[in-house]
């Protein structure tokens, strides 16, 4: 490739602008204080606290209620932050097991969160940029979505079943436990919050819209519009009216400091060269696929079908539990789809979204991902415990993606 080539097809990819986009929406929503709000409201039902259990299921669940739209980092920095306060108001020590449980469990829950939807989360959208870039065809966020989300909740379901069953913390803290008292005042949301959060949420509106208009109404003028101006486009007009519009003489949305506190600009080149050398790696002038066609097929094509996609799946788990997201999303998804090119026995659509998702969601080793590596650090985790039901945790992630995910997808290709 030429010089040129590869600027365009990395930082000048749709991929790279989409994060970059999504990186200050994000930014802008954080700012606000929409995440402790939501928070507060949603811990103060009465359902939440029936019971001990009741209370740690609400808290794990709204952790993966705000990971699907924001970056799994800052919402698991915000979440240990707010569960220690719970702790120490319990008065729950460091070595206790109930504090383990709920860290592990609400990082774990957030990572899964990250894998289940595109919406600011770079390796779901790294993954689809791959495979356009190998097969010349588009995977809206709708359909990423309809097969995420439903997989992610059963990745979910089984982390907290094995968590009831085998966990055994002491919850007799609970007894004159009031959560109000953690709870930061709901006041009244300003006209800057509203603003942003509107302009948010329409934006996540306006990306699957066009997925809902091709199943309810193919056809439309406003659905061949949206398909055709891309993902990026509301998401830069929203980050360009955010910073025109004026509240009390200042932007709703500060450019400069989105900039410089809200991005996280090595995650942006490494996504951008990333989604570059994904899409090479399948050229034929590159000679992977012919390689794998002429080496690997020929043994993938004597065993069972959902053989191969255990395999995959299980070797893509495991890799990104030891070494960087975003390295397993470009290799799994590239060998994957090179495999799937080259024999009649795996879809091509199905193996990229499960190598997409299932790339996204580490749990074991801090090397892993940054959420994990903020885990090991907080004060009221515990290595040997975030380890072994890591390890767990792999296990389900690889059988719910190979036994129901890689089917669900080809229902959806």
């Amino acid at each position: 490739m030429s010089l040129n080539d590869a600027i365009i097809g990395s930082l000048g990819s749709w991929v790279t602008m989409f994060v970059i986009a999504s990186f200050i929406l994000t930014y802008a929503l954080n700012s606000t204080g929409f995440t402790a709000r939501l928070t507060a409201w949603f811990m103060s039902r009465k359902f939440v606290n029936r019971s001990p259990w009741t209370f740690t299921i609400s808290l794990i669940s709204l952790g993966l209620i705000v990971g699907l739209f924001l970056d799994p980092v800052p919402v698991t920095a915000f979440f240990m932050d707010f569960s220690n306060k719970i702790f120490k108001e319990l008065g729950y020590k460091k070595t206790d097991r109930y504090p383990h449980m709920v860290t592990m469990a609400l990082a774990f829950s957030i990572n899964i969160a990250g894998g289940m939807t595109p919406i600011s989360h770079p390796l779901a959208i790294l993954g689809m940029g791959i495979y356009e870039n190998a097969v010349g065809q588009s995977i809206s966020l709708l359909t990423y979505m309809m097969y995420g989300v439903p997989t992610g909740l059963l990745i979910f379901a089984g982390l907290l079943l094995v968590l009831r069953i085998f966990f055994k913390p002491d919850m007799s803290k609970f007894e004159n436990f009031d959560v109000k008292n953690v709870l930061d005042e709901i006041k009244p949301m300003d006209i800057k919050e509203k603003i942003t959060v509107g302009a948010f949420f329409t934006v996540v509106l306006l990306w699957v819209l066009p997925g809902i208009l091709t199943i309810v109404a193919p056809g439309t003028a406003l659905g061949a519009f949206l398909t055709k101006m891309g993902a990026t486009f509301p998401a830069i007009i929203a980050v360009v009216l955010l910073a025109i519009l004026e509240v009390d003489n200042e932007p709703v949305l500060n450019l400069k400091k989105a900039f410089t506190e809200g991005m996280s600009w090595g995650v942006i080149f490494l996504v951008g060269a990333a989604v570059l050398l994904g899409g090479v790696v399948t050229k034929e002038t590159v000679g992977l696929t012919d390689f794998i066609v002429q080496n690997i097929v020929p043994v993938t094509e004597s065993l069972p079908r959902i053989l191969i996609v255990v395999l995959i799946v299980g070797l893509t788990s495991i890799m990104t539990n030891f070494s960087s997201n975003v390295t397993t999303v470009v290799l799994m998804t590239g060998v994957g789809v090179s495999i799937a090119l080259g024999t009649n026995n795996l879809s091509v659509f199905a193996i990229a979204l499960s190598t997409t998702l299932t790339g996204a969601l580490a749990y074991m080793v801090p090397a892993s991902f940054a959420s994990i590596a903020v885990l090991y650090g907080e004060e009221y985790s515990d290595g040997n415990t975030i380890f072994k039901y890591g390890a767990i945790t792999v296990v389900i992630t690889t059988l719910i993606v190979s036994f129901i995910g890689y089917p669900l997808a080809l229902l959806l290709q």
